[in-house]
């Protein structure tokens, strides 16, 4: 006799309602900002959670700050709140984001939000200053860039990432070259099921020390896709047996993607609906077990 568990996730609801996160919740002071110096150590708006870490020796922070800055001009440290559109996409605050930004939330699908690039990294790119370099260089032939990737992550697994390009000057066409100066939309739709987002910087401006470029960008209006709990509507996939001796079966038809704790994904398989999926080769051990846009935990014995 088999005795099979399953493990079910399913997500209930009927039509999907547009949410929001447009960081006009907090009323800032006469500084325009808000860096964290309260020591609050997040800004939270509709159950999300902005990280920030507020150094009070050095009176320094990283991951985010709420914004409503208008200085389009002034390229230096001295003006870290500023964008460089100089105004939020609605309303009148944004995000500035710097180094070590992370957003964690229910498990959910994110629409995107919108992107641009702050006052200081942009007037760096632009002109250069003491520690970056002029995007281009003095023949405007150098191939420069300055992306943010957004990882998805499901706790501690990252399930995808995406790229954005705030500067690309990589073009045959220096016509076609760019700074971000406006505000953009950054789709994150296709990460699918995730309840955390962590931020990456890099440059093609490294030195010793390295990216030179500054590590910011600023968001506004985060879409969110919500679910409703008007209608039963079910989507999921079951695994069994679980624990995993030499192989599982899934319900559904599809893509299977196995990842190990440190997120290195250790097999990638279609299979159709009751399909064996050997898992023999593998360490005994805890593995995430992604399909389509849903991720489940086994324990391969």
């Amino acid at each position: 006799m088999r005795i099979s568990l399953f493990f079910t996730l399913a997500l209930v609801g009927s039509i999907a309602t547009a949410q929001v996160i447009n960081f006009d919740d907090v009323n800032l002071d006469s500084t325009g900002y808000w860096n964290g110096s309260d020591l609050s150590g997040i800004y939270v708006e509709e159950a999300f959670s902005f990280n920030n870490n507020y150094n009070a020796e050095y009176a320094s922070w990283s991951g985010f700050s709420i914004s409503n800055v208008q200085d389009d001009t002034t390229g230096s440290w001295s003006n870290q709140y500023g964008v460089s559109s100089g105004y939020a996409y609605s309303g009148s605050n944004f995000a500035v984001a710097y180094s070590d930004a992370n957003v964690s939330f229910d498990l959910k699908t994110l629409d995107g939000f919108y992107i641009n690039n702050s006052t200081f990294a942009y007037q760096s790119m632009l002109n250069g200053d003491a520690y970056a370099k002029k995007f281009g260089g003095d023949s405007g032939d150098d191939q420069d860039w300055f992306m943010v990737s957004v990882i998805g992550m499901v706790d501690t697994l990252a399930i995808d990432s995406l790229d954005f390009y705030l500067a690309d000057f990589r073009f045959v066409d220096n016509t076609q070259d760019y700074i971000l100066d406006e505000w953009s939309w950054f789709d994150l739709s296709s990460l699918g099921n995730v309840n955390s987002i962590r931020f990456k910087f890099s440059s093609s401006d490294v030195g010793e020390w390295g990216m030179n470029t500054p590590a910011y960008f600023c968001m506004d209006d985060m879409g969110v896709n919500n679910l409703s709990v008007n209608e039963n509507f079910t989507k999921s996939f079951s695994i069994y047996p679980n624990p995993v001796k030499d192989h599982f079966i899934v319900s559904t038809s599809g893509t299977v993607s196995i990842f190990d704790l440190s997120g290195k994904m250790v097999r990638n398989v279609f299979v159709e609906a009751g399909d064996e999926v050997q898992v023999n080769e593998l360490n005994s051990g805890i593995y995430f077990v992604k399909l389509g846009a849903y991720t489940q935990k086994i324990i391969i014995l």
